[in-house]
């Protein structure tokens, strides 16, 4: 009896744990520097890749830069590494990859540096919310990207934690006012004439508090 209830309880948790993460798709060409401020494991070289990550819901941050083989000046070759890029974003049970443009010349690339675009995409979208940042580095083997991660993220930037802390606390705010507002607008449209006429001479009496 007891492994029949094991297994039943098991049966009914099994979706809620398999929509209980987020997973994020890294397509070739892309390489994850730090995740969450932590060091991703990547090579200095750029020649490593991961598929896909599983993170927990909640807000999370990805630090990447795109990492590929770009047609130089003729037929020659070269190794594109963009500047460090920073999404910093609140999803929750969503499959979402990172989307960049098809670089495939050092031209190309150059430019994408000099005006970076991506999204995070989910069901086909681009994910609403995500904080976007380019850390501007001088990239180098010895550099310490969780490091400078922790760095940046004590900055008021704008894909920071600490901004994004700051925007969301404001966002709650401003959530909790439309709340109140539409709590009395239904209490106003339930209530009486009388009662409305009431409530109108004391609003106006104390609009100025």
């Amino acid at each position: 009896m007891r492994l029949t209830k094991t297994l039943l309880a098991s049966l009914i948790l099994a979706p809620s744990l398999a929509y209980s993460s987020v997973t994020i798709d890294v397509p070739s060409g892309i390489q994850l520097l730090t995740v969450n401020g932590k060091d991703a494991g990547y090579s200095n070289f750029g020649f490593d890749s991961k598929d896909n990550i599983v993170l927990d819901n909640g807000v999370n941050q990805l630090v990447f830069r795109i990492s590929k083989i770009v047609m130089e000046t003729g037929s020659d070759k070269t190794k594109f590494k963009s500047q460090p890029l920073v999404a910093t974003f609140d999803a929750k049970d969503k499959d979402i990859s990172i989307s960049v443009p098809n670089i495939k010349t050092l031209q190309q690339g150059m430019e994408f540096n000099s005006k970076p675009t991506f999204e995070l995409v989910s069901d086909s979208k681009a994910l609403v919310g995500v904080k976007k940042d380019q850390l501007g580095l001088t990239f180098s083997l010895t550099a310490d990207m969780a490091q400078e991660v922790k760095d940046y993220n004590q900055t008021n930037a704008v894909a920071s934690l600490s901004h994004y802390s700051q925007s969301n606390t404001k966002t709650v705010d401003i959530q909790l006012d439309d709340d109140v507002y539409q709590s009395l607008k239904r209490s106003f449209k339930s209530a009486s004439y009388e009662e409305r006429k009431k409530f109108l001479t004391w609003a106006i009496s104390n609009l100025e508090e």
